[in-house]
């Protein structure tokens, strides 16, 4: 199902720059379209490895790495800022799990 929206939405992406290119009613519509496709086509190709659990990596992290994940692709320049979040939050899990007996 996640392979189909992607098509669907890389498609779309496609269809909206063949036909009207990037004027501005439609390019948010097909950036938006693109980067969601392509997103979802990253978690596709990953899907199998995030049915298994990790043992290593604290269960938060997994979730704000995805929340990371879409944040960047709704705004690029949020890698700034996504990035650093996540390295922190790992690291203070990972020193707190630590700590634990």
């Amino acid at each position: 199902m996640i392979l189909v929206c992607s098509i669907v939405l890389l498609a779309t992406f496609a269809v909206i720059v063949w036909q009207e290119g990037q004027r501005g009613e439609h390019k948010m519509l097909a950036n938006a379209a693109g980067r969601v496709g392509l997103v979802m086509g990253v978690l596709w190709m990953a899907w199998p490895n995030l049915r298994r659990p990790i043992n290593w990596l604290p269960p938060g992290i997994a979730v704000a790495g995805v929340i990371a994940i879409g944040m960047i692709a709704a705004r690029p320049a949020l890698a700034m800022v996504a990035i650093p979040a996540v390295g922190t939050l790992l690291v203070v899990t990972t020193i707190v799990r630590s700590l634990k007996p």
